[in-house]
């Protein structure tokens, strides 16, 4: 009896907790479509994760600061600190369950999103006549480890680089496509690091920072060879930080608990779950990367080398060889730093101390790689804002 009697509070709390979210979402969702005035609502945006907001902050600033625009903001985290954001430009709102419904009957000006596959699943662009607009998460290719055709239902998409806009105009003729509008936007989530990175001063007697951020999935690093990579840095009395990708932390929570159980007690470890703050790529002195994007955004943040480790290439997109056209996240990998095969693995901590020594040459070489490969650099939220505002005032119709 007592056994039963212990269990009720907790059967209760589970369903509270169910409950509170649910009635939340509707609220807002009553308060968005009734509540809100139609000038409130002209530019909406939406993050599906609350590690999203960076990619937008740049934009929404200008637009609320400098064009005085008001704007909507719906998150799909119950928790996403925007959420407590007392800016009266910005209206938040919480919708998960719900929105599919929302996507469906959203009536706005502009839609701005990080979301791929608009219109593929079970999110769909809206009855009403919106402006989808598209907002790059990382700098890499479009082609490889995005899903076949996950920019197709867009209106407009404002590119990183030149290879974004090359790569989406040949899929669009191989597939008698209607061209997109294709901005010059670049990449504010860069900036953001680059700025840091100028500011940031570093303990020069401390020791040396070693950043692990690999991609997701079977074969990436942390679980293919992470824990006898972590323990060669480490011996060799190198600091380690092991920055698992968000859907690693979702995933694959084993693995998680693995580093956290074994390199715990050492203090020259860190296992950092959250991608929210670059505090990790502006310590590290090199990066450990596979084929993921923070390869890109730490090699043109902080104008540092890559030690890039040859796991199996990630493909989600089996015909990306139909364009002709080398993925970014390949070709690069050599002008950026050195590609190591797993197999030599013990070889990783004296490669690491030479891409030290050659900071000053792959500085170099990284700035101008930086000028060609994206645009507007320092200027993607003047871009970007103004490009949605003249959406939304109809100029760019």
């Amino acid at each position: 009896m007592t056994h039963i009697i212990d269990k009720k509070p907790n059967v209760i709390v589970r369903l509270l907790k169910g409950t509170v979210p649910l009635l939340k979402e509707i609220a807002d969702f009553y308060r968005f479509f009734w509540k809100t005035s139609k000038s409130e609502k002209v530019i909406v945006f939406f993050s599906e994760h609350q590690s999203y907001y960076p990619y937008f902050e740049g934009i929404i600033e200008k637009l609320i600061n400098e064009h005085k625009q008001t704007l909507c903001y719906i998150t799909s985290s119950s928790d996403d600190p925007i959420l407590q954001k007392s800016e009266p430009k910005i209206k938040t709102f919480y919708l998960y369950k719900l929105l599919p419904i929302f996507m469906t009957f959203v009536s706005c000006k502009v839609f701005v999103m990080t979301m791929t596959n608009l219109n593929q699943f079970y999110l769909k662009r809206s009855i009403k006549p919106v402006h989808y607009v598209y907002v790059f998460h990382s700098l890499v290719s479009t082609h490889m480890i995005y899903r076949y055709g996950a920019f197709d239902h867009y209106d407009s998409i404002l590119c990183v680089g030149p290879h974004h806009v090359k790569e989406i105009r040949k899929h669009e003729k191989l597939n008698n496509l209607s061209e997109k509008k294709l901005v010059e936007a670049g990449y504010y989530r860069l900036e953001r690091v680059y700025e840091a990175c100028q500011k940031y001063s570093s303990n020069k007697t401390t020791k040396k920072m070693v950043l692990i951020a690999p991609s997701w999935g079977v074969a990436n690093i942390l679980e293919s060879c992470g824990e006898r990579l972590v323990g060669l840095l480490l011996d060799e009395g190198y600091k380690v930080i092991v920055r698992p990708h968000p859907e690693t932390i979702k995933r694959s929570p084993d693995i998680i608990n693995l580093f956290a159980t074994k390199f715990d007690n050492n203090p020259d470890f860190t296992l950092e779950t959250s991608i929210a703050t670059d505090d990790s790529m502006l310590k590290a002195d090199v990066l450990i990367s596979d084929y993921s994007g923070i390869a890109l955004e730490y090699a043109f943040g902080t104008d540092q080398p890559v030690l890039f480790l040859d796991v199996p290439t990630k493909i989600t997109n089996q015909r990306y060889k139909e364009l002709g056209i080398e993925p970014l996240e390949l070709s690069i990998r050599k002008e950026i730093g050195v590609i190591i095969s797993p197999k030599k693995l013990e070889t990783v901590p004296q490669v690491v101390s030479k891409l030290i020594a050659n900071k000053a040459t792959y500085k170099k070489r990284i700035e101008k790689l930086r000028d060609h490969y994206v645009y507007a650099f320092r200027h993607s939220s003047e871009v970007g804002a103004k490009y949605i505002i003249d959406l939304a005032m109809g100029k760019n119709d």
